[in-house]
């Protein structure tokens, strides 16, 4: 589709939907999460076009088609599905991006499993969507790709002819150049990073850390440049990368947790709860998301202050992943375990620590457990961003929460003034930080979350796009003098809420 040059075109491993077998048929409900958040309503305004895997194999035949094509329609963009095989699914999805590049990026080297068919089919899927962008895209135009499922996508759209603007975010954390250098594959993966015209980051601290990988390897030295940005100059291109934190869309969390569907569910959960305070953990079932530790932290907080006994509670929900892969099933046994022990030692006769409910629940039901929480404890050993603590934060419409986050969380690197901030490795610390949390004076609670909301909400989801796309525009002079493409030019929609 060369003659749409001007049209936005967003890249990412699944589609902005769901598809569900309903007997013979398909069902197509919506996405969700903060891409398609804020994404939507730039293509709504705009038009474009979102590629990405519609979630089922080639063996599963085509009769999902006319469901996507009816979004299509009804969605004012286009919807351009990569479809792949079971086979090629197994070593892209399961094999490289999340048995390689999911625990080296989140710090757990020792549990990568560096096969060379699991790279044979990483590269095997990345060109293959490289394919299909380029078939609809011709020659030019601007393509913004995510995250770490294709790294390798804009050098193999530069193979087939691509000249128009290519751009990446990585949603996850970049690691340490002492971890990077473990990977068989680390000069390739900075080499296909750095034939992007703009990369994005979560942090500072990721930019950091990618920026240290580049120069250590030798590809480039970088110059800083305003807003914290480097460029990378490599001769014949320029490479921009940058910090550019994802948030939420704030008034969307902040009208449900007042609605009155919400209010009423959240005096039914206090009325099943009893008269005790709530700490909230919200997990999906990671070993990334430090729940092991965060249950023997609040068993010690027990310990050290049995009067907390029958006045607070753990109700933690873990929503369900890759249930498959044996090592998630071990680690929601060895999860399950210690809930059981901690609740055997400690409940009384109308009393029980931890409620656990291991399950997915709709947006009101999550709004509600945010909303009655006294303290949401946010406490990955890793994570790029963790939006869980921002929709907390949002949801906390009555102001009298707080926040206990990892300092190795992206959103410390934001919310560290209101938020209480602990390493999660260590349990005493943790421990100290929760029953400070629950005997906060209310003064005190109130300013802190008063604090914490004005950040999450000047720094949405809308803002996040906005700010990635304003400096993607400001590539324009560059890719022109370089590779003498001729620019797209495309608008942002007015923000919603604030």
């Amino acid at each position: 589709m060369s003659d749409s040059e001007e049209e936005l075109t967003i890249v990412s491993n699944r589609l902005p939907v769901v598809l569900n077998r309903c007997g013979t048929d398909w069902q197509v409900d919506p996405g969700t999460g903060g891409l398609v958040q804020a994404m939507n309503p730039i293509l709504t305004e705009n038009g474009g076009c979102w590629v990405g895997w519609p979630g089922v194999t080639k063996e599963e035949g085509t009769g999902w088609k006319p469901g996507l094509e009816q979004v299509s329609a009804d969605s004012g963009y286009e919807l351009e599905h990569v479809v792949l095989t079971q086979e090629q699914l197994e070593g892209f999805y399961e094999g490289y991006a999340n048995s390689v590049v999911w625990p080296l990026f989140h710090g757990f080297p020792d549990r990568c499993e560096f096969r060379p068919q699991f790279y044979r089919a990483y590269g095997e899927v990345n060109d293959r969507f490289a394919e299909v962008i380029a078939a609809r895209m011709g020659r030019g135009g601007f393509v913004w790709i995510h995250d770490y499922h294709l790294f390798e996508a804009a050098r193999r759209l530069r193979q087939k002819g691509f000249r128009g603007r290519t751009a990446f975010f990585l949603h996850i954390p970049f690691p340490s150049v002492e971890n990077f250098s473990k990977l068989p594959w680390r000069e390739e993966l900075l080499s296909d990073l750095l034939h992007y015209d703009l990369v994005g980051f979560q942090t500072r601290r990721d930019l950091h850390h990618f920026e240290t990988c580049v120069e250590g390897l030798g590809l480039a030295t970088a110059e800083k440049r305003e807003q914290g940005l480097r460029r990378f100059d490599l001769g014949a291109r320029v490479v921009e990368a940058g910090a550019f934190p994802i948030g939420i869309d704030y008034e969307d969390f902040a009208r449900r947790a007042r609605s009155e569907t919400v209010t009423q569910r959240v005096e039914e959960l206090r009325g099943d709860l009893g008269d005790c305070q709530v700490v909230l953990g919200v997990d999906r079932l990671d070993y990334s998301k430090g729940l092991l530790h965060r249950l023997r932290a609040y068993e010690q907080t027990l310990e050290r202050h049995p009067e907390l006994c029958e006045e607070v509670v753990l109700f933690q929900l873990v929503v369900p992943s890759r249930e498959n892969v044996a090592e998630y099933q071990a680690l929601k046994e060895e999860f399950d375990r210690e809930v059981g022990r901690i609740n055997g030692r400690f409940s009384t006769a109308g009393w029980q620590p931890i409620h656990y409910r291991y399950n997915r629940v709709g947006p009101q039901e999550l709004s509600a457990m945010y909303r009655m929480a006294s303290v949401g404890l946010v406490t990955p050993l890793r994570d790029g961003m963790n939006l869980v603590s921002k929709e907390y934060c949002a949801s906390q419409v009555d102001e009298d929460g707080v926040l206990v986050l990892s300092e190795f969380a992206g959103a410390a690197e934001q919310l560290e003034r209101g938020a209480i901030v602990v390493n999660p490795y260590d349990i005493s610390q943790t421990a100290q930080a929760l029953y400070r949390a629950i005997t906060m004076p209310g003064d005190e609670r109130r300013q802190r979350m008063r604090r914490i909301r004005q950040v999450v909400a000047e720094s949405d989801v809308y803002h996040w796009a906005e700010s990635f796309l304003t400096r993607a525009r400001l590539r324009e002079e560059t890719v022109q003098r370089v590779v003498g493409s001729e620019v797209d030019k495309f608008a942002m929609p007015e923000r919603r809420g604030l």
